[in-house]
């Protein structure tokens, strides 16, 4: 048993696996990627800004604005699951560098449909997909390990790491960093983890979203630190390219953008 399981083997209420974590994920992205592409970008035409100015303040559209900010307040929910859900992978996994080049082979596939759903273009760098986020993480989550407690050398490397994630404007940025961060170093206390997670979540969403990220405090408290029968991490590679780019087809197909 490592010594991070210790804090698993109380058994609570209710308890979720590492894949009942991706899948609550999964569904909370698609929720609020449904009000960003389908409602937004589609119903709303939100790719021309002055066509979204003016639409948006028609009454005819009142109600499409409250359904597309109730996928948003769902939606906060799903990064820091799969955040928490990609340093477990991090600190759980026997071979680093084969999970690194997964996600880099998957961090570059995924950044033309990013780029579709974000700007409706092959090629933008107003913005990188989450996946850099999560490898840049990975990258200084490694080298903080390696520090081995000398704490302003790791500071050093949690503040490079903010500033890389911050000027290559990858999604979520310093916040991703932060967070995975806080993830390995709580790893073995999980009542500072849920209510600090909470804490920085909440504040992060509070505006325009209610807060509403810290009810991923509410799972990751239950989770019971094993990975779940069922090996689907194919789907969870997958579903995050596939899914942007099916949505950016329906509503190209339907409003030809």
């Amino acid at each position: 048993m490592n010594s991070f399981d210790y804090i698993y083997e109380k058994k609570s209420l209710i308890r979720l696996t590492n894949n009942q974590l991706k899948i609550i994920a999964m569904l909370t992205m698609l929720i609020d990627h449904i009000g960003v592409m389908l409602i937004l970008n589609g119903k709303l035409y939100g790719y021309d800004i002055q066509l979204y100015s003016y639409v948006s303040v028609l009454n005819s559209a009142s109600k499409w604005m409250i359904l597309y900010r109730v996928c948003r307040v769902i939606g906060r929910i799903s990064f820091p699951l799969f955040a928490f859900c990609i340093v477990e992978g991090f600190i759980r996994t026997s071979n680093l560098l084969k999970y690194v080049l997964r996600l880099l082979v998957l961090a570059i596939v995924s950044e033309i449909p990013f780029n579709l759903m974000v700007n409706n273009s092959l090629f933008y760098i107003g913005s990188q997909n989450v996946i850099w986020t999560y490898l840049i993480g990975i990258i200084v989550l490694f080298l903080i390990k390696k520090a081995n407690g000398i704490v302003v050398i790791q500071m050093i490397i949690f503040m490079s790491g903010c500033l890389v994630s911050f000027f290559a404007k990858t999604d979520y940025d310093y916040y991703g960093i932060l967070l995975m961060t806080f993830y390995y170093l709580t790893r073995t206390d999980r009542r500072l983890r849920t209510f600090g997670n909470m804490i920085i979540t909440g504040a992060r969403s509070f505006s325009p979203d209610y807060g509403s990220a810290a009810l991923s405090s509410i799972f990751i408290h239950c989770y019971d630190g094993t990975k779940g029968i069922l090996n689907l991490k194919k789907i969870f590679y997958w579903f995050y390219p596939v899914h942007m780019l099916v949505l950016y087809l329906i509503v190209f197909f339907s409003y030809r953008i």
